[in-house]
This record gives C-alpha cells, sequence and structure tokens, in this order.
C-alpha cells in the first residue's frame, strides 16, 4: 500500500469509566491517543449527554488538521446493542440522546458507523490477536461492564438483532440473592457492592484488588465475584462449540490477582463439568480502538 492510499479514521472505545479516542489509519498504526474518564462517580449512566465524546471527537478533529490527515469517517465501539444497520437499541451505560452516526456527523462532516464495544475488541484479536489463528473461540471482556463476542471463522456471530453479546446479562445465584453477573463481577458491580457495604463510593475495583490482603470487607467482594465469574465462564464455554476463550478488558488485564482467582475458579468448574476448555488472555494493545478501526475500513470502502 502506497502513502497515498493509506487512509485515515477517528475510533472510540466507550466505556462505563472512561473513553479512549484515536486516530488510526489503515496500517493499522495510531497516531494520536488520548483517554478520558466518562465519569464523575460510580453513579448512574455514563458521559451525560455525549458531551465528554464529543468534546473528544472535536480535540480529535483539530489534531488531524494539525498533523496534516484528512480523515474518511469514524467509528465509535458502544457498551450497548447495536443492530444490524448500526444503529443502538439500549441506553444502559452511556447517555446518548440521538443516534451517535448523525450526532457525530453534524459535529464533524464525515460519516460515522457504530458498532458494539466488545464486538470492536474482539474483531482485533480475531484478526491480529490471541483468537488469531482459532476458527472457534469466544472472547470475553471483563472491565467495567461484561460481555461476550462468538466468532467463527474469523466472523463474529451477531445474532438476528445484534444483541450477541449478553454473557454479563445473564442472572444468577448468590448467598446474597439473585444478580444480574454484570452486576456482580464486573469493576463497576465490585465497586457498587463495595459501596453499599461501606459506603465507600470512591473506590474502583483495582483500587479494592489493591486492599485485598487488608480490608476484608474488599477481600470477600472480590473472591466471590471472580469465584462466580469463573463458574459462568466454564459454564459459556460448555453451551458453545469452542476450547477457546479470548479474555481481555480492563480489569482482567490490569489485575493479576483477578484473573488467578478467576481463572482457578473456572478450572475447578470445568473440571466439575467435564469439558477441557482454555482461556487466553487478549494481547492486542488498545484492542478496542484498533478493532473499531479494522470494522471501520471494511464497512466504510
Amino acid at each position: 500500500m502506497t502513502a497515498k492510499e493509506i487512509q485515515h479514521v477517528i475510533a472510540l472505545d466507550l466505556g462505563g469509566s472512561k473513553i479512549t479516542g484515536a486516530i488510526v489509519n489503515s496500517e493499522l498504526k495510531i497516531l494520536a491517543q488520548k483517554t478520558i474518564p466518562s465519569r464523575e462517580t460510580i453513579a448512574g449512566i455514563a458521559d451525560p449527554g455525549m458531551v465528554r465524546t464529543k468534546e473528544l471527537i472535536a480535540e480529535l478533529c483539530a489534531k488531524a488538521i494539525g498533523l496534516g490527515i484528512d480523515l474518511v469517517g469514524g467509528v465509535a465501539g458502544f457498551p450497548e446493542y447495536v443492530d444490524l444497520s448500526g444503529m443502538l437499541t439500549s441506553a444502559d451505560n452511556i447517555d446518548w440522546k440521538l443516534q451517535p452516526q448523525e450526532d457525530f456527523a453534524k459535529l464533524t462532516g464525515f460519516p460515522w458507523i457504530a458498532q458494539s464495544d466488545v464486538r470492536c475488541a474482539g474483531i482485533a484479536e480475531a484478526h491480529i490477536g490471541s483468537g488469531h489463528e482459532c476458527s472457534d473461540f469466544v472472547y470475553i471482556t471483563v472491565s467495567s461492564g461484561i460481555s461476550h463476542t462468538h466468532f467463527l471463522q474469523g466472523r463474529a456471530i451477531t445474532g438476528p438483532n445484534g444483541e450477541a453479546i449478553g454473557f454479563g446479562l445473564i442472572e444468577i445465584e448468590t448467598p446474597e440473592g439473585k444478580y444480574v453477573l454484570e452486576n456482580y463481577s464486573s469493576g463497576l458491580g465490585i465497586a457498587r457492592r463495595y459501596a453499599r457495604s461501606s459506603n465507600d463510593f470512591t473506590s474502583d475495583a483495582k483500587s479494592l484488588v489493591g486492599r485485598f490482603d487488608d480490608d476484608g470487607v474488599a477481600r470477600e467482594i472480590i473472591s466471590s465475584a471472580s469465584t462466580v465469574l469463573g463458574v459462568e465462564m466454564a459454564r459459556l464455554a460448555a453451551q458453545l462449540p469452542t476450547q477457546v476463550l479470548v479474555v481481555g478488558g480492563g480489569l482482567w488485564l490490569g489485575s493479576s490477582l483477578y484473573r488467578e482467582l478467576t481463572t482457578t475458579s473456572f478450572h475447578a468448574a470445568s473440571q466439575n463439568i467435564g469439558i477441557d476448555s482454555e482461556i487466553r488472555s487478549a494481547t492486542v494493545e488498545h484492542s478496542g480502538v484498533i478493532g473499531a478501526a479494522i470494522y471501520a475500513f471494511a464497512e466504510l470502502n
């Protein structure tokens, strides 16, 4: 590919805790990148009115002008359901009001597309990461939320309405009662469970993992969260024709203790169920924006 053929997009990875935006070229090189928090507290949904996201987009557009880069489009990965036409069909985590493709296009003057964030990260792992040589694998993200996507022959299974990402929304039974898995074992779930027990609304999951040895409440919440997550991952693997789970996300990759506790639970549950499945950690750095860019270049061309 010659220099004239190289294209550039803005790729966004919106999450419940942070928003990452980047200028990415068609060789998957990141030319500029910035990450900002998507919320001030653990309460409520993130980025009210999409103000933070749009400020980041404007900053990246200005950066592109300064670098002399022409942008052919933009792509945003959302922690929401996105249907097969690219329309968001939920607003559970991000406070969007107007379909982002329309909203962002008005702001920038070039076309935008949207996709579920877990599918974007999974696309990166399918193309150049831990799932690259797998004909069949499940990608799971364990971050502020929990979700999944199943890949066959390098392509994500979307389901008829784009909703085949709902691992984190399964209902679980715990000694404390019924929970949605995401509300029990994700980063935000852990932080909110701790807040309810301690009235501390400032500690995130990673800081609580760091206090595992010294804080009994944190230790109990993290231990129970990881045990339940490992069991449910094994059950998911048993339900699908795959032996490989590729796991990424900020909590998984950013906390070796949480990863080890969950993996131990997963292997014990797998043995009890009678399956022989494998966990691989994700390997693509900035997989959300890289996968979003891969998706954008395929869709925009």
